[in-house]
């Protein structure tokens, strides 16, 4: 019996999660923009989806949630965007986190999804990778940065036919130094060969790393470039050259730039090639033992990167206007690639502080562990419900929302009630056909006395039109929401003494 799954009970758990969205959609679009309800919604249901798949076992199941997390975060980004300066964003907002709560519960129980805090963080960590290609990527494009320095370089190194020389000599010497290094590593690429001596071994013989030159090679070369820092060297050692009547003007002009650039370039793509290799060494350390799992897991990181830099690149190569820069113009390229995806991991952050914090709260002692989406997310919707009677829904729509987010709690906790006792997989048609009906019922008969209250009794009597009338109407209101908490609270005590008989 100690391995029997205490969540609960799947087909009563999943009547609450179904009448959370009804609640969520019926409040919500009484008072909200349609499209930002639906976006919360759908969001809420992409993240209570995300949570349940990656209570899986396979990777491509993990994968999924993890993309469904990114999805559903990037939806209640949506939901602010799109009920910016709105009343009734905050009401969106908590309709919507309602919804991810409840039906987390009854999905995966919000208290086992240990592998939730793992894909938050290893979608974190794909995104602050990605923010960081974006920034380099835009410092190489909008800057040019690579021509910039190359030809700074360039430039400071045949400043003059002596310092040209010179700086020709460590450019060799450096080549030689990064053959030492990059020969083992592209050896080490490629697959096993026979014993006969190939260019690679040619090549190897060739490096040589900088502590092998000798220190009379050093000595020289720092005097040389001492000299070739005077005006007096650089002016005597063009008189040389002038003074050669053939070898003079062709060392003139290979020192121009000519022998620079081509060693330049061996350069670059051997540094080229150690980067790889560091690269790849950190690639494999960051994936761990379990590449796959590992990639599963940031899968929705790795997709928002891939489409954040892909889609911004393109809309600038369209000239599509992203960001505006500081002279009033637009910044192209990925710039912007890093801002969105900044903002996807602030979201990122606040949903996995929000969900992990809402699973803790059993550590208080006031609400059970086994039904705490339940509890949280009912109390939500009725919060919310209250805040969208502020912003003019219709009374009807009011009092049909409280009732239906005590209805939700109280299906929940039947739920996880009989999970506790019977496992899972326990059959609970019938339990929840009886409890469901007699719930409705009480809740339906409150309903209608509360909207008699407010539309019989009230109007007669304190007309309408006096400033007392509206007093009294709020305070009808207050009590119909208190008398739906009292037949909360009494079909809480009726379910505790059924479980105790």
């Amino acid at each position: 019996m100690s391995g029997l799954d205490r969540r609960p009970v799947r087909s009563t758990a999943a009547l609450s999660g179904t009448l959370a969205v009804a609640v969520a959609l019926l409040v919500g679009l009484g008072v909200g923009d349609p499209l930002t309800v639906l976006v919360s919604v759908g969001g809420a249901l992409s993240l209570a989806g995300g949570v349940w798949a990656l209570d899986g076992g396979s990777n491509a199941r993990v994968a999924g949630g993890s993309v469904a997390l990114l999805v559903g975060t990037l939806c209640f980004g949506a939901t602010l965007f799109l009920g910016a300066g709105t009343p009734a964003l905050f009401v969106s907002l908590g309709l919507g986190f309602a919804v991810t709560l409840v039906v987390t519960d009854a999905t995966t129980g919000l208290v086992r999804s240990d592998s939730l805090g793992t894909a938050l963080r290893e979608s974190g960590n794909a995104l602050l990778v990605g923010i960081v290609l974006a920034v380099l990527l835009n410092l190489v494009v909008e800057l040019d940065l690579l021509t910039t320095v190359g030809v700074a370089v360039l430039a400071l190194s045949v400043s003059s036919s002596l310092v040209a020389f010179v700086t020709l000599q460590l450019a060799v010497l450096g080549v030689l130094a990064l053959l030492d290094r990059t020969v083992p590593i592209v050896d080490g690429w490629l697959p096993d060969r026979p014993d006969s001596e190939g260019p690679l071994d040619t090549l190897a013989d060739v490096g040589t790393a900088a502590t092998d030159v000798p220190k009379s090679l050093w000595a020289v070369l720092g005097l040389e470039l001492f000299v070739a820092l005077t005006p007096f060297g650089q002016t005597l050692f063009a008189l040389f050259l002038d003074s050669i009547p053939v070898v003079g003007p062709v060392l003139e002009f290979a020192l121009s730039g000519v022998l620079h650039a081509f060693v330049g370039l061996v350069a670059v793509a051997l540094v080229g090639i150690v980067a790889a290799d560091g690269l790849r060494h950190w690639v494999a350390d960051w994936l761990g033992d379990d590449p796959a799992r590992t990639l599963s897991l940031q899968a929705g990181g790795l997709l928002t990167v891939a489409l954040a830099l892909v889609g911004t690149a393109v809309l600038s190569a369209l000239g599509g206007p992203l960001i505006a820069g500081p002279d009033g113009g637009v910044t192209a390229v990925v710039g912007p690639a890093a801002v969105i995806l900044g903002a996807v991991v602030s979201l990122l952050l606040v949903a996995g502080i929000a969900l992990q914090a809402v699973s803790l709260l059993p550590d208080t002692g006031f609400v059970a562990p086994t039904s705490v989406g339940f509890t949280v997310g009912s109390a939500l919707l009725f919060l919310s419900t209250l805040g969208a009677a502020e912003r003019g829904l219709w009374t009807p729509l009011v009092v049909v929302g409280v009732a239906g987010a005590l209805l939700v709690w109280d299906t929940g906790v039947h739920a996880s009630g009989i999970g506790t006792q019977l496992g899972r997989a326990a059959e609970s048609t019938d339990s929840q056909y009886v409890h469901v009906t007699g719930s409705a019922v009480v809740l339906g008969a409150a309903v209608v006395v509360a909207l008699a209250a407010r539309y019989l009794l009230v109007p007669v009597l304190a007309p309408p039109v006096s400033a007392e009338a509206a007093w009294r109407s709020v305070v009808a209101l207050g009590l119909v929401l208190v008398a739906l908490l009292a037949f909360g609270l009494a079909l809480t005590v009726r379910e505790k003494r059924s479980i105790a008989e």
